[in-house]
């Protein structure tokens, strides 16, 4: 290898370039000399101990030292308790690679070679990674001991998958044996303690008590797992694994068992291989799924059964009919689209749980999470979601969205933003011109230099000075990030929004929403960031606190440039909106939005019969001689126009409740329906078109069979 020539032997010319160009050379650590060397270790077994990873470096500092070579500062790198089949949550070795992309070490040294991955796939591109980075693979033990090369890595990958797969038949036949034998195999269940001898579980009578009481209240006075575990949280109980007690601790997950009220163990028998671990296709996670039912191995212990047989069956078969299976988990499906869906919490911090979608309504009840499930909060009264969004909806349309609240995010968040864009592009232009300043100065003094044939001291001193301070004006210069230029809101057409906020109120809850609608609810979702929900247990009204971004509706985050401190514009951007809300009704409701809604369509005539209409239809029924046929006919058509008011409950002039209901039916019996329906079809009459028909169908259909 040709060394490097000694810059005091070179002509005076060349060792002034020569001291030139090393003043701007990389620092040392990203050209080590061949002589650094880290060390990589691992163990998989979460069960193994530190000492692993201090065996496996003292192999390593002993080949160092056999090798003359030299470690590294930071030399050992760990991933304790992570497979090597897998490269995923292997940070440390993520961390020798970035350090290897670097140039800061020159060989990685291993106990042995599946240390680095037993996959075979996984270890050639490791191979290839590093080999291209001119990083040499060493092992430190055993018969292969040395240099890696290409061919090795590829037989030692094959071997170190192989090993795995022989560990793992021969620990699974080794626990399927143990099991056989009557050990528990696993971890020790709630209700138990380990025994004196290796596998042996004896009954902690004290918690199995605790175990008998969920049984008798699930199966005998019928309480849900998710009451049975408040009730264990208000009672001070501790959980099996500490914290909270949840209905999963109870009742176990869809597909993938456990829970109190699966475990056989309490009715005597220990099972092994009840479920089993399968990694994705991408190998990136671990998924517990139940296991083949042939495989399992089941041996009786009647020393430890305290629960009854019958009351077991009972509460599996219960949990069954609930859903509680141990098949997969299905696919949510709901009724209707929560508008703004978890961004809903409690005052007390807690987020705002779901029930479930009542009757066809679609529509469901806000309950505090803590309150519901831990019992640590005193707001238990649930809210019905139809009014809460409806709530929402009026304080975007009056306030968030209002003119005012418009006006005065363009003249303050909008004007704040490019104030901040401002001081930010001066502060760069700055720091740019000085760094052009500092280069040119260089360049020339690197042509005296180079004319003159030596450097003095004086300069030399100026120039690393400058270089530091270049350095320096770099990384400020990295800092100061140009914000984006503030979108005013009238851009984003907020009168469409705002006016779209009626039709979605009389929609709520939103069923069956189209794409349109999915675009207006994930800019209500942009809009909205928060909705606290204060309902006090004697208050009948509630209280909503609700924090909306103006800047993200407009696409930008309001987030605050690095390059102006204390200029953090989402404290502008982001305002608290109050609103007090009256209880919600029990009975049929009629929103304010819908009543003007109807008025308007009354006003405009637009579900009724035009004069064109009526002179079509006349004709065909002077064998019904009705005084109000006209508005009957209009009342019909109101109706299904409405979609939702029944013949009873129309607005006036159509609210003769029952005498409409009875002409309406007089109208269809006597054939006028159908024959008003050809009149205005031949027509082409707007008043039909696209009419939905389906709502009187029955009515139409009884009144057919009559003779």
């Amino acid at each position: 290898m040709n060394k490097p020539m000694d810059i005091s032997k070179m002509p005076a010319e060349l060792a002034s370039v020569c001291k030139w160009i090393h003043r701007f050379s990389p620092p040392t650590e990203a050209s080590p000399d061949e002589e650094v060397c880290v060390i990589y270790a691992r163990y998989s077994g979460r069960n193994q101990k530190e000492a692993s990873i201090e065996r496996q470096d003292d192999l390593g500092k002993d080949y160092v030292a056999h090798m003359g070579y030299r470690l590294r500062a930071e030399y050992l790198f760990a991933d304790r308790g992570r497979t090597g089949d897998s490269l995923d949550d292997r940070t440390a070795l993520e961390e020798v690679r970035r350090l290897a992309r670097e140039g800061a070490f020159k060989r990685i040294l291993l106990y042995g070679w599946c240390r680095l991955s037993r996959r075979p796939g996984d270890a050639m591109m490791l191979f290839d990674e590093f080999e291209a980075l001119g990083i040499e693979i060493h092992v430190c033990a055993g018969n292969t001991t040395g240099r890696i090369n290409y061919f090795q890595a590829l037989i030692l990958s094959i071997f170190a998958m192989e090993e795995r797969e022989r560990l793992l038949r021969t620990t699974n036949y080794a626990a399927f044996a143990a099991a056989a034998r009557g050990r528990n195999m696993g971890g020790i269940p709630y209700g138990f303690r380990k025994g004196d001898k290796r596998g042996e579980l004896v009954v902690e009578e004290e918690e199995m008590l605790v175990i008998i009481r969920i049984f008798v209240l699930f199966v005998v006075d019928d309480v849900h797992p998710r009451k049975i575990a408040y009730i264990l949280n208000k009672d001070g109980i501790p959980a099996p694994r500490g914290g909270l007690w949840t209905k999963e601790a109870i009742a176990g997950t869809p597909g993938r068992g456990g829970g109190i009220l699966r475990s056989l163990k309490c009715v005597g028998y220990l099972v092994y291989g009840l479920t089993t671990i399968m990694r994705t296709p991408g190998r990136a996670k671990t998924t517990r799924t139940v296991g083949s039912l042939e495989l399992l191995k089941c041996v009786e212990k009647p020393e430890l059964a305290r629960v009854d047989v019958d009351l077991f069956n009972e509460a599996n078969a219960k949990l069954d009919a609930m859903g509680y299976c141990r098949g997969a988990q299905q696919e949510r499906s709901s009724k209707s689209v929560l508008l703004l869906h978890g961004r809903y919490h409690c005052v007390c911090g807690s987020k705002m749980r779901l029930a479930t979608a009542v009757g066809a309504s679609g529509i469901r009840h806000l309950l505090c999470k803590a309150a519901f499930e831990n019992g640590t909060c005193d707001r238990a009264r649930s809210t019905s979601s139809h009014f809460v969004e409806a709530e929402v909806l009026r304080e975007i349309r009056d306030r968030i969205l209002s003119d005012d609240a418009v006006e005065l995010f363009n003249t303050t968040y909008v004007a704040e933003m490019q104030s901040v864009r401002d001081e930010v592009l001066r502060s760069r232009k700055g720091r740019s011109a000085r760094i052009a300043e500092i280069e040119r100065w260089l360049d020339n003094s690197f042509l005296k230099s180079l004319k003159t044939g030596r450097t003095d001291e004086d300069t030399g001193r100026v120039c690393e000075s400058l270089q530091a301070e270049r350095r320096r004006l770099d990384e400020e210069l990295a800092d100061l990030v140009v914000p984006d230029e503030a979108m005013e809101v009238p851009n984003v057409d907020v009168h469409a929004l705002r006016g779209a906020m009626d039709q979605l109120i009389m929609r709520t809850p939103l069923k069956n929403p189209t794409e349109a609608d999915l675009k207006l609810v994930s800019a209500l979702r942009k809009l909205v960031g928060k909705v606290v929900v204060d309902r006090e247990q004697e208050r009948e009204g509630y209280t909503l606190r609700i924090d909306a971004s103006l800047a993200d509706l407009s696409g930008r985050s309001g987030k605050s440039s690095p390059g102006a401190p204390g200029k953090n514009s989402s404290d502008v951007a982001v305002r608290t909106f109050v609103r007090d809300c009256p209880a919600p009704v029990r009975s049929r409701l009629r929103t304010p939005e819908f009543v003007r809604h109807l008025a308007s369509k009354l006003e405009s005539n637009e579900y009724c019969t035009s004069d064109e209409d009526w002179a079509a239809i006349e004709p065909l029924w002077v064998h019904w001689d009705h005084p109000r046929r006209r508005l009957i006919l209009d009342a019909t058509l109101f109706f299904l126009r409405s979609k939702t008011l029944g013949l009873r409950t129309l607005p006036a002039p159509f609210d003769g409740g029952y005498a409409i209901e009875y002409g309406v039916k007089q109208m269809i019996r006597k054939g006028c329906w159908a024959s008003a329906l050809v009149a205005m079809e031949r027509i082409q009459s707007s008043t039909v078109a696209g009419l939905d028909t389906s709502r009187l169908a029955s009515r139409v259909k009884c009144h057919e069979r009559v003779p």
